[in-house]
C-alpha cells in the first residue's frame, strides 16, 4: 500500500475514531438533544491558551484504563453539499487502543493499536502498518494518547493549548509542528466538561472538517471485559 493511500485510510478512520474541534472560533457542536445550557460558552476558544503543565489537572481527568461512548459524526466536505453522517460505538482499553464499530450508514470495523491500524468492512480488511509515517502515526495516536493521559508524547508532534480549565468547561487544542504534518492536518480541538469528553472535531488541511458528538460515555470498571473482547476480538 503507498503512503498516499495510507494516509487516505488514516484520515478515514481517525476521523471516524476520534472526533476533534478545529478552525478560528470553536464550540462544540449542538443540537436539539443537547439543552442549551449544556452546551459550551461560545468564547471558550478566544484568547491565548494556556500551555504546558498548566494543561496537567485536564490531562489527569483524562487518564483512563477504559472507555466506552456512542457517536454520531457528521463530515463536511467542500465538493459536497450535504455532510456524510455516521453513528457507531467507540471503544478504548489502554493496552490495545482504540476499536471502533460504525453502524450507519454502513457497517465498518476499526481497530487502532500503537502499530497499526485495521480496517474491514463487508467486502474487505485493510491493513496499515502505523511505522511507515511518522506525521499518520502521530495523527493516529492523538486520541489513544490522550486517553493515557501522556502530556509529553503529545508534544512531540503537536503545540498544545488549553483552554478554559478542569474545573468546568475546556478546550484542547493540537496545532501540528511540522510541516509535513501540516499537509494532513490544520489544527484538532477536544471539548469536555470537567472529567467529560463531549465533542471533537478534526480540521483537515484541505479544508474538509468533520464533528462528532460522544455520548453514553463509560470509563475503566463500568466497561466489562466482555465488551472490551469482542470489540478487540478484530475484523
Amino acid at each position: 500500500m503507498t503512503i498516499g493511500r495510507a494516509r487516505a485510510w488514516v484520515i478515514v478512520a481517525i476521523v471516524a475514531i476520534m472526533a476533534i474541534l478545529g478552525g478560528p472560533a470553536i464550540a462544540a457542536p449542538t443540537t436539539s438533544a443537547r439543552p442549551a445550557t449544556d452546551a459550551p460558552p461560545a468564547t471558550l476558544v478566544s484568547g491565548d491558551p494556556a500551555r504546558g503543565s498548566a494543561l496537567d489537572p485536564v490531562f489527569k481527568l483524562l487518564a483512563l484504563e477504559r472507555l466506552r461512548c456512542t457517536f454520531s459524526e457528521e463530515k463536511r466536505v467542500a465538493l459536497l453539499a450535504r455532510p456524510l453522517r455516521s453513528t457507531g460505538t467507540i471503544y478504548f482499553d489502554r493496552d490495545q487502543g482504540i476499536a471502533r464499530a460504525t453502524l450507519t450508514p454502513k457497517v465498518q470495523h476499526v481497530v487502532l493499536t500503537k502499530t497499526s491500524l485495521r480496517i474491514k468492512s463487508a467486502k474487505r480488511t485493510e491493513e496499515i502498518p502505523l511505522d511507515k509515517s511518522k506525521d499518520l502515526k502521530a495523527f493516529a495516536l492523538i486520541f489513544p494518547t490522550l486517553l493515557r493521559g501522556d502530556r509529553a508524547e503529545l508534544e512531540r508532534a503537536f503545540e498544545l493549548g488549553l483552554y478554559g480549565s478542569d474545573k468546568d468547561w475546556w478546550a484542547l487544542s493540537f496545532t501540528p509542528k511540522t510541516a509535513s504534518l501540516k499537509k494532513l492536518v490544520r489544527r484538532v480541538v477536544v471539548v469536555g466538561r470537567k472529567g467529560n469528553i463531549l465533542s471533537l472535531q478534526v480540521a483537515e488541511a484541505n479544508g474538509d472538517t468533520t464533528d462528532t458528538k460522544l455520548t453514553d460515555v463509560r470509563t475503566n470498571a463500568d466497561v466489562p471485559d466482555s465488551e472490551i473482547a469482542t470489540a478487540f476480538g478484530g475484523p
